[in-house]
């Protein structure tokens, strides 16, 4: 595995320090000061190959900018583009294929061996959290698509989201009125419905009897399902949420994931109660 980057070897090299591990994980490092042109030029990705003992056919380039597909196209190589920019992904046709994030990346459809870490469809992360009042959202939910999401503001959480790619999570989430209950939910514009801006859009699998507005709710997230996908019809949309539920259902009674059900986060006090 090489690092072919448009910045000079030595920034690079400063950069990952920080990182622990990612230095030795390179074979190679190639910066734009050590080929003649850097990219769209081929040159960087020609020059890693080269120092790799690989032919430029065999080799697989992962890149987030469009003049880095452009490069890893010139240079003979498959590019899968992993857009740096939300929305963006028209920009990157040149790509053998575009995906929402690095979670995306399926080494195998290269040849490569396969990851191992994804689990009943699921992939496992360290937990992370968001929590605050039940806002009303935009009435999608329960009126169209027959599904009631608590919706979460995103006011405070902009880093959060800066952080997480936008997609399919599940876990678990805490009513402080009401208990701990299994949670599938989306983060993210919504393609189907092309929001404005990133919403937080939890589905507690659980039938409730009235709504909790103004309810503070605690998220523990411990895995990921897929990306956000626009689909053709509402129809294909609904199940596939359904198939999402199902997924997260059956993940949450393993060891790995349950656990969590007893994170203090979940444990709201409720002021009402006092």
């Amino acid at each position: 595995m090489a690092l072919a980057s448009n910045s000079h070897r030595a920034t690079i090299e400063s950069k990952i320090s920080y990182q622990h591990g990612w230095n030795e994980s390179f074979s190679v490092i190639v910066g734009s000061d050590e080929v003649r042109t850097g990219k769209p030029s081929p040159d960087i990705f020609l020059e890693a190959a080269k120092r790799l003992n690989m032919e430029p056919s065999s080799s697989l380039v992962i890149e987030d900018s469009v003049i880095g597909v452009v490069a890893g196209k010139a240079a003979g190589m498959e590019v899968v583009a992993v857009p740096s920019l939300p929305k963006q992904t028209h920009r990157y046709t040149a790509a053998d294929e575009v995906i929402n994030s690095l979670l995306d990346l399926r080494p195998e459809k290269w040849g490569l061996p396969p990851f191992q870490d994804w689990i009943e469809g699921t992939l496992p992360s360290e937990p992370w959290y968001i929590g605050g009042p039940v806002v009303k959202g935009l009435g999608r939910g329960s009126k169209v698509l027959g599904i009631p999401t608590a919706n979460l503001s995103t006011e405070g959480y902009s880093d959060v989201l800066s952080e997480h790619p936008s997609g399919v999570y599940f876990g678990w989430a805490g009513l402080s009125t009401r208990g701990v209950y299994k949670m599938v939910m989306s983060i993210g514009w919504n393609p189907y419905f092309d929001n404005a801006e990133k919403t937080i859009e939890p589905w507690l699998l659980h039938e409730f009897d009235e709504d909790f507005y103004d309810e503070e709710l605690h998220l523990v997230i411990v895995g990921y399902i897929r990306p956000e996908a626009n689909f053709p019809s509402l129809e294909t949309l609904i199940a596939k949420i359904h198939e999402d539920r199902k997924v997260a259902e059956r993940a949450l009674d393993l060891p790995l994931y349950s656990k969590y059900r007893d994170d203090p986060y979940l444990k709201i006090t409720s002021s009402k109660g006092q």
